[in-house]
């Protein structure tokens, strides 16, 4: 028996499926054929460039971090596990690799010699004048490095905070306390 053939393109009918669904193709598919992940990818990509962007505030920065999580998805699919959800396990590795980046950043450049005229005006060059978004980016800037994590995550990436607590590897109470009084800070500075 013969089953009628679908007239609609695989990528239309692939990105019906849920991410599980993509994760089980694209594990049996990789490497030779990359459909399932291509979708995969696609799905996140712009959340995780947003995300990496504020988290890093550079967009150079971002797009190399972007570029290297993709990569690790693809060379490590066959052996992620399920434990979390794919969306989860996708920004645990956005955070290493975030989290490397810095590092390097630090080594390179003592970031206190930067003067504050030259970190607003690099931002206006990359957020094309959007004095919202260099507020933004100031505020956050503010906090520190595990705050701002849980507060981009949260804001930017829209992710639950069971998810964040999972990501930096903290209690689900302590993730919602920092959000809090991170929240708290940035209003201070708002007023």
């Amino acid at each position: 028996m013969n089953r009628p053939v679908s007239k609609r393109p695989v990528r239309a009918q692939l990105a019906e499926k849920s991410d599980e669904q993509l994760v089980a193709i694209a594990r049996k598919q990789l490497p030779h054929v990359t459909l399932a992940y291509e979708v995969l990818m696609r799905r996140y990509q712009d959340a995780l460039m947003r995300t990496c962007t504020r988290y890093l505030g550079s967009m150079h920065d971002a797009e190399e971090i972007v570029h290297e999580v993709m990569l690790r998805v693809f060379h490590g699919l066959a052996r992620f596990k399920g434990e979390s959800s794919f969306k989860t396990w996708l920004y645990r590795i956005a955070y290493n690799e975030s989290m490397s980046q810095l590092r390097k950043r630090r080594d390179q450049v003592d970031l206190d010699s930067v003067s504050e005229d030259e970190h607003l005006s690099t931002d206006q060059q990359r957020v094309e004048q959007d004095v919202m978004a260099m507020r933004l980016d100031r505020w956050i800037s503010l906090l520190d490095q595990e705050d701002k994590t849980i507060v981009v995550y949260r804001a930017i990436a829209e992710l639950e905070f069971k998810e964040i607590a999972d990501i930096v590897g903290m209690n689900l109470s302590a993730v919602k306390m920092r959000y809090q009084r991170a929240l708290e800070k940035l209003k201070q500075h708002y007023e």
